[in-house]
Parts: C-alpha cells; structure tokens; sequence
C-alpha cells in the first residue's frame, strides 16, 4: 500500500513515505522515485510537491469559477448605486456626517467589518471538525491544520496594523483627497472603469514591492513573518510587519484611488473586493465560486514564484514557470488516473 502524509514541523509540511512492494519509494500517485507510474512512463522529471494533490483543490482554477465573484460584486455595486433610496441615502450621510467622516470612519468602519466577517467564517471552517470536513476537499495542503495560539497571534497583528496602518492611511485619503460622497452615483461603465483602473495599479504596485520585500537585504525585516505559514489560513493574509502593511498591501490600491478619485461607494467596491480576494487566496481552499486560491498559495509553498495578485506580470515576466509546470504534471496525472481506472473497470467485466 503506498502512503503519502505529510509531517507538519515549524510550519513547514514535510512528506513521510513509505515504500512500495518493488522496494522504491512511492509518491502520492502512484509513481516510484524513477519517475515511472506502473508500467507507464511519466513525462515528469521534476521536483515531487505535496501540494494541489486533490483534483477537486484544483476545479476552480483557469475558469470562469474565478471570475464569477468579481463580475457579481461588480454588477450589485452598480444595482445598489442605481436605486433612488441609494441616492437619498447618500444625501441623508453626507447632510448629516459630512463627506469627511463618511470618508474615514464609513471607510473603516466597512472595510473593518467586511474583513473581519469573511475571517471569522474562514476560521471556523478551519477549527470545528464538522465544518471543515465539508471543505476539506478544497483544501490545498490539506494536512496542515493552525491552532489556536497560532490564531491569537495572528489576530493580534491583523487588529495592530488595522488600527496603525489602515487607519491613519484612510485619514490621509480623507483628509487630502477626499471622495465624492454625494448622490451624483456612478452608471455601468465608470463603475467597470474605476474598478479595472484600481486593478491594473494594484497589480502594478504589489507585484513590484512584493519582489522588492523578497530582496536578501529586505526579506528578513520585512517579508519573513508574513511567509511564517507555508499553508496559510485567511486572517494571515494581514499577517506581516506594519512597512509591508503600508508599503506592499495598502500603499497599491491607494494608488489607484487617488489617481482616479472615484465616487466613495466605488473605492468601498475595490477595497472590499480585495479584501475578500485576499482572505480567499491566503485561506489555503480553493472553493469553486470564490477566488482562485492557488496562484498565492503556491507563493506561500514555494516562495519563489507567484508574486502579483491576479498572475497577470508573473505571465508576462515568467515568474510563474514551475507552477505551471506542476500543474500541468497534475493535471496529467488526472488523465492518467481516469484512463487506468477505465481499464480496470472494463478488465473486471471482462473477466
């Protein structure tokens, strides 16, 4: 019987084999050390993972899966916006709180909520039994469990750069390039504009300072708590230093923000959705219907590749190239597993 569990030690998931019947190690699909699966040759002959073994980890992946969450947070923003009691609204907060507290304290108060909602459902699904053997066969690195003072200690620092980071960068924003507020409420188009606009900044400046912090002369200072967790879970996703809060996470999308000054509702619909894009992709699931969670998370597992937010530079600069690879050696595997067991299947009703 071939075995494959992986031994968790400081965070890093080692595998612990065992051998086959032919006294070769076995890996989790089948194949010995030589590279061989049974009588089949394997085209592989890199590096064995333990990563992304579960098909179903891997559905929601090159798809429209990925893009469905999007598409749906943008379309109800623009829905909302058009409602008359929308633009009544706004003109009720903005008489009475004023465009700079809506921009403040409404900024934070959302942003906050949403981030720590999505968390918290994440984290639950991580620590009850019941609930994550329903997601289970999402799970990337599915033998890596957190505990909970593993959790406190990194819900203490998410709770620290929300108040010294998020916070004092919302009342720049505020207090220097203040949003529209008003009931003047954005239509279709500049709803997809500003929110793609924000999007090709974003990708620009994290991928940038995300290589910058893997830099030998910057990574131990700024960058290694974050990758403290090579499985990661959600609320890690704000796991870091206060620089990489305000340099490498929130300093890309106020970028977009200021450049364009969009109407305020329009800046919630970006941050919001990178928000949850961000819980999704450090929470080491990859649901359908959600967020593709296997770009980051193999960032998280290598190190090395995968440094931008939607993959868009890792393509176009090649950063990305042994993730790919493994992939396509899964996916491979996929195929080849389907095929052997249809041989089998029409072996036994042949006998």
């Amino acid at each position: 019987m071939i075995t494959d569990s992986p031994v968790v030690m400081g965070g890093t998931v080692r595998r612990a084999t065992k051998h086959n019947g032919s006294g070769k190690e076995a890996t989790a699909d089948g194949a010995t050390a030589n590279g061989t699966s049974g009588k089949e040759a394997s085209t592989y002959n890199g590096k064995e993972h333990n990563w992304a073994l579960q098909a179903t980890a891997r559905i929601n992946q090159d798809g429209i899966w990925q893009h469905v969450l999007t598409m749906g947070i943008i379309y109800l923003t623009y829905w909302i916006n058009q409602q008359p009691a929308t633009a009544r609204a706004y003109d009720d907060l903005t008489a009475k709180y004023g465009a700079f507290n809506i921009n403040l304290w409404g900024s934070f108060i959302v942003s906050t909520a949403v981030y720590w909602t999505l968390g918290l459902i994440f984290m639950a699904f991580d620590m009850n039994d019941t609930l994550h053997s329903y997601v289970k066969r999402f799970k990337i690195q599915p033998d890596r469990r957190i505990t909970w003072a593993e959790y406190r200690k990194v819900m203490l620092c998410v709770v620290k750069n929300q108040l010294f980071v998020n916070l004092p960068l919302i009342y720049g924003v505020a207090r220097w390039a203040i949003l529209d507020t008003s009931s003047n409420l954005p239509g279709w188009w500049k709803t997809v504009g500003v929110y793609f606009g924000c999007m090709i900044c974003e990708e620009v400046g994290f991928y940038s300072m995300h290589r910058l912090v893997h830099h030998p002369k910057l990574y131990a200072r700024v960058h290694k708590m974050h990758h403290l967790f090579t499985a990661p879970v959600a609320f890690a996703s704000t796991y870091c230093t206060l620089a990489e809060q305000v340099f490498s996470n929130i300093g890309p999308i106020l970028i977009g923000i200021v450049l364009m000054r969009p109407h305020w509702s329009l800046m919630i619909l970006f941050f919001c959705s990178l928000e949850i894009g961000t819980l999704c992709t450090h929470s080491d699931y990859n649901i359908p219907g959600l967020y593709d969670a296997l770009i980051h998370d193999w960032h998280h597992y290598a190190f090395t590749e995968n440094f931008g937010p939607t993959g868009l530079l890792d393509d176009i600069l090649g950063t990305n190239k042994q993730y790919k690879v493994w992939l396509a050696e899964l996916r491979r595997r996929d195929g080849e597993g389907w095929k052997h067991a249809a041989r089998t299947t029409l072996a036994d009703a042949t006998q």
